[in-house]
């Protein structure tokens, strides 16, 4: 079996910390969300992992070369969507036997091994994972029988359906479903031009996930996905303090405080429901709650961030700033004034 990994997309949603960074390469806790899912992938022992690779691939290529070296690196010359690159790495590599597809976007629980052996006892010439979702308008969703087989798939449905079991970007294909692939080169998405075709003359199966599943497509979500894994390692703190972090007297940490290595806080800041990647540095009585703050960020004295505000990798906020809610500062930025208006957006 082969294992795809699909790593080439902008991750628009994601920005202003995707400017500077691939999807791919943020962080859940202190480990990237590509090594989340090669873990999970190696689990189940496939004979090769292609990863497909397009913005910010050379970061991708890099990070890739220094902690795994199992993995063998397509790169997209142009945008080819989630079908296009199958093809590609059919045409340059060939796919023997079954293949299994994994969005390079979700942080999931998910058994692959279980999936497989569900996929072979079912039979069907692909299976997809589904999981429940309560808003299903923003997700593919399926719709199954009592045998598990999927009798209907709608992507992004506008009016209200029977199911709310949505596509979580996991895909499980027998080698003859290559033929239902866009040709190598072409463009395509596995929900609107695979997935319908092959529904017409075979059966899918869908495996539906019991257990945790987050799309890393917005601020949101990727907050949501990082607190849940620090409610599954670190339950009773429910902190997180990375290596080499030095913490000034007097500060509080938490709840749901996630503070990575190399980051320096003074004395009387208080981090709660935030993010606070590596080498930031923050400073005497700042206060920042349900914020995420990128990279190498300085933060000034008594500055106070409000709930949502995104802070790009590299910015350096002046002492006694206070930023409202919502607020999106851009790479690189220098901040010497307060924002009030919520919501405001300064890339």
């Amino acid at each position: 079996m082969d294992a795809i990994v699909l790593a080439g997309g902008y991750a628009t949603r994601l920005r202003p910390l995707t400017y500077t960074r691939p999807k791919p390469l943020l962080p859940i806790l202190n480990k990237e969300v590509i090594d989340w899912i090669l873990e999970a992938v190696v689990k189940s022992n496939p004979s090769r992992i292609f990863v497909s690779i397009r913005y910010m691939g050379d970061k991708i290529e890099r990070h890739l070369n220094n902690k795994w070296n199992n993995t063998s690196i397509v790169v997209e010359d142009r945008p080819l969507g989630d079908a296009g690159p199958i093809s590609l790495i059919n045409k340059l590599h060939g796919i023997n036997g079954d293949f299994i597809i994994v969005n390079g976007d979700i942080f999931t629980s998910i058994d692959i091994n279980d999936m497989l052996r569900y996929h072979k006892t079912k039979g069907g010439l692909a299976t997809i994972a589904l999981t429940p979702v309560s808003d299903p308008h923003h997700y593919g969703i399926a719709e199954m029988d009592d045998n598990g087989k999927i009798i209907n798939f709608i992507e992004k449905p506008a009016t209200a359906q029977r199911s709310n079991l949505a596509n979580a970007g996991i895909y499980i294909f027998a080698e003859d479903a290559l033929q239902y692939f866009p040709q190598p080169g072409r463009q395509g998405k596995l929900a609107v031009d695979v997935l319908p075709r092959i529904l017409e003359k075979h059966d899918v199966y869908g495996y539906v996930l019991r257990d945790f599943w987050f799309d890393i497509g917005t601020i949101e979500t990727y907050m949501e996905a990082n607190f849940k894994a620090l409610e599954l390692l670190n339950p009773k703190g429910l902190s997180f303090i990375d290596e080499n972090v030095e913490i000034g007297e007097g500060s509080e940490i938490g709840p749901y405080a996630i503070v990575l290595k190399n980051t320096k806080v003074g004395r009387d800041a208080s981090i709660s429901n935030s993010i606070i990647m590596d080498g930031v540095r923050i400073d005497v009585g700042a206060h920042i709650d349900g914020a995420v703050v990128g990279q190498d960020v300085s933060i000034g004295k008594w500055v106070r961030i409000e709930r949502g505000v995104t802070i790009g990798d590299g910015t350096y906020i002046k002492d006694h700033v206070f930023i409202n809610k919502n607020v999106k500062i851009g790479p690189f930025r220098e901040v010497s004034q307060s924002i009030y208006n919520e919501g405001d957006i300064l890339l």
